[in-house]
C-alpha cells in the first residue's frame, strides 16, 4: 500500500513538474507600435510580420501585437526594449537624438529617394559595420526608411523654398527644423495626432510627412498644397530585446532569423512604396488636391535652399570624421 502510494506521489509529482516546464516554456512576446492597430505600419507590416513568425514558432510561443502606444509614447518605445517592457517594437531611431546618430545620415536630403534605397543605405551600413555600435544592445530585425518626406502645405501651393520664409512648420526632428531655419521657416514638434488640429488652427502652416499619413489623418481637408522636393527621409527599425532573442530556442531563434534583416527590410520598403503611389495616385485621380510638380529648375532651387544641408549634418555628430565617412558611403550606395 505504502509503495503504491509512493509510486502514485511520484506519477503526479512527474505531471506536475512537466506541466509547470510547459508553462515556462510558453511565452507571448509584446510587439509595441505607437500606431493605432488600423494604423499602416501596425495593420500592413507588424501584424503580417507577426503572423509569419507565430506559424512557425513551437508551440507555445508567439509574438502579440500592443498597438496603440500602449506599452509607451513614440519617444520611448527604444528605452521600452532595454527595459524588457516590449520584446519588440517599432523604433524612428530620430526620436531618441544621441542614441542613434549616424542612422539619422538618411535625413540629408537628396540621398533617400524612397524606401527601398533608404533600405538599401541602412542595411548596407549595418553589414558593413558602419552602424554596429547603434545596435549592439538589440536584435536588429529590420532598418529601412519612409519615402522622401513632400511639403502638405495649408498656406497655399509652395514652389520656391522662399516662400517658406516666415512660416511654422511641422518638423519631423531637430534635424528637419535646422533644415527649416536655412529657408527661414522655423520648425514646430506636433505629435501625429495633433497635426491636423495644428494645420486647421493656423499654428502652423504646413507639415513635412508622406502620403500615408495624409491620408490617415485626413490631412488634404486643411493642407491640400501637396509638393514633392525630395525633401528627408525618416530612418524606422524595428528591433528586439537581445535577452528575450537569446532566451529562445535555437529552432525559434532560426524562425526569427529568417524573419530578419535585408529581405524583411526589402519586403517592408516595397510595401511602403507601393502604398506610397497608391495614395498619391488616388489623391491626383480625386482631383481635390493640388500637386505641384517642379521641372529640373524648380528642383535645382530646392537642391541649392539645402546644399548646406550635409556639411551640416556631419557638424552636429559625435565624431564629425565618421559622420563624413559614413555620409559618403551613403551616397556611394545611393548611386550618387
Amino acid at each position: 500500500m505504502f509503495k503504491k502510494l509512493l509510486k502514485t506521489t511520484a506519477i503526479a509529482l512527474f505531471c506536475a513538474s512537466s506541466l509547470t516546464a510547459t508553462f515556462a516554456q510558453a511565452r507571448e512576446m509584446r510587439v509595441s507600435s505607437f500606431e493605432p492597430a488600423q494604423g499602416f505600419y501596425s495593420a500592413k507590416i507588424l501584424q503580417p510580420w507577426i503572423d509569419k513568425v507565430n506559424a512557425k514558432l513551437s508551440d507555445g510561443t508567439a509574438f502579440k501585437l500592443y498597438p496603440g502606444s500602449i506599452l509607451g509614447a513614440p519617444p520611448a518605445q527604444a528605452d521600452l526594449l532595454k527595459a524588457g517592457v516590449a520584446d519588440v517594437a517599432l523604433v524612428v531611431p530620430t526620436y531618441t537624438p544621441g542614441v542613434f546618430p549616424l542612422t539619422g545620415v538618411v535625413e540629408v536630403p537628396g540621398i533617400v529617394s524612397n524606401s527601398a534605397v533608404g533600405a538599401d543605405i541602412l542595411n548596407s551600413l549595418l553589414e558593413d559595420g558602419s552602424l554596429a555600435g547603434e545596435y549592439a544592445d538589440y536584435k536588429v530585425i529590420a532598418l529601412f526608411t519612409t519615402p522622401a518626406y513632400r511639403f502638405f502645405m495649408a498656406s497655399g501651393p509652395v514652389s520656391d523654398p522662399a516662400q517658406l520664409s516666415g512660416l511654422k512648420l511641422r518638423s519631423p526632428s531637430k534635424f528637419g527644423s535646422e533644415l527649416f531655419d536655412m529657408v527661414g521657416a522655423a520648425g514646430v514638434g506636433l505629435p501625429a495626432p495633433q497635426v491636423y488640429e495644428g494645420l486647421e488652427r493656423g499654428v502652423v502652416s504646413g507639415a513635412v510627412w508622406v502620403m500615408d499619413a495624409y491620408r490617415t489623418f485626413r490631412l488634404n481637408e486643411v493642407a491640400p498644397n501637396i509638393t514633392t522636393t525630395g525633401f528627408i527621409a525618416s530612418p524606422m527599425a524595428i528591433l528586439m530585446n537581445k535577452t528575450t532573442y537569446d532566451s529562445l530556442s535555437d529552432a525559434d531563434k532560426a524562425v526569427v532569423d529568417e524573419m530578419s534583416g535585408r529581405t524583411t527590410a526589402e519586403w517592408i520598403a516595397s510595401v511602403v512604396d507601393t502604398t506610397d503611389a497608391e495614395i498619391e495616385k488616388s489623391f491626383r485621380e480625386n482631383g481635390d488636391v493640388n500637386f505641384v510638380d517642379l521641372d529640373d529648375a524648380g528642383l535645382a532651387a530646392w537642391d541649392e535652399a539645402f546644399s548646406g544641408a550635409a556639411q551640416a549634418w556631419v557638424n552636429g555628430q559625435p565624431d564629425a570624421d565618421t559622420a563624413a565617412a559614413t555620409l559618403e558611403r551613403a551616397k556611394e550606395i545611393a548611386g550618387e
